[in-house]
């Protein structure tokens, strides 16, 4: 017992360092961001601000134009994405994980062929169909990309989903009348929730976060997103701004927490499920 004791109070505390390490970059913005522009390159280099101020989260919400507009089409790119994949991988992981029809292996398997090949592969020959389609420089230009990419993992969750639930609760909806769209919107999909929280929070933080193809993609500085605005606004500052630079990536990964906040007990659940049935 001591032993064992011993081994989990090693552990623990190693999980916490591990954990501080990884935290210590956001921990040092968090404040950063709080401290007044000529604190942030005082001398000596303190962790808390002395002075705290809302200046600089000021500056850039409602003054920095640029910031804003990358926000909103983050958001859009965002939003409409997710709506797509949402309803398409349910539809589809419904139809994958609950009927028989012919072709059905080939299909899985070229989902997981389009899953194993690395996403950059993708990239020139996306780059030459817009630019000959002329829909670079849009909220299209990403938004398609986004869906081709995610929509094969939303499948293969929501097949999994899908396929985890017992045969009799699908037979006792047929025998009460239940249509096919109502055994899907009204008993199947509320059943499957755990994996669409899943793949809305896998397929949130992917678009949200991504870098390459907005910068490939999206050249003109109006249809920028944020990533790659935050880094365009970097370069024209020309300077050491770190307390505006602070507030714009604090701000950028709020909607992370948002969501995952906002839906973790799904996703957990999700987690779980998915880990015993496997």
């Amino acid at each position: 017992m001591r032993k064992k004791r011993t081994t989990l109070l090693i552990l623990y505390l190693v999980a916490t360092i591990v954990a501080l390490v990884f935290l210590a970059p956001f921990v040092w913005i968090v404040f950063t961001s709080l401290k007044p522009s000529k604190e942030v390159f005082s001398y000596p280099i303190t962790l808390f601000p002395r002075s705290v101020t809302l200046e600089n989260y000021e500056y850039v919400i409602f003054r920095m134009s640029d910031f804003q507009r990358y926000f909103w089409n983050s958001t859009v790119i965002t939003g409409v994405s997710l709506a797509i994949i949402a309803i398409s991988s349910s539809l589809g992981g419904y139809a994958l994980g609950r009927k028989n029809f012919w072709g059905k292996n080939w299909f899985i398997a070229f989902i997981l062929l389009v899953l194993a090949v690395p996403y950059a592969v993708y990239l020139i020959p996306i780059f030459i169909m817009e630019t000959r389609l002329g829909i670079r420089n849009s909220y299209l230009a990403l938004i398609l990309p986004y869906v081709a990419l995610n929509l094969p993992w939303g499948l293969f969750i929501m097949m999994g989903a899908f396929r985890g639930i017992p045969n009799e609760i699908e037979d006792a909806a047929r025998i009460d009348g239940c249509s096919e769209f109502q055994l899907w919107s009204k008993v199947m999909f509320p059943l499957a929730r755990p994996g669409l929280a899943t793949t809305i929070i896998i397929t949130f933080v992917f678009i949200w976060q991504e870098f390459i193809y907005a910068v490939t993609l999206q050249t003109d500085a109006k249809w920028k997103t944020l990533p790659v605005g935050i880094v365009h606004i970097r370069d024209e500052l020309q300077s050491l701004a770190y307390h505006n630079l602070s507030v714009a990536v604090i701000l950028s990964l709020l909607p992370l927490f948002i969501v995952f906040i906002a839906l973790r007990n799904f996703f957990i659940k999700g987690i779980m499920e998915g880990g015993l049935k496997g």
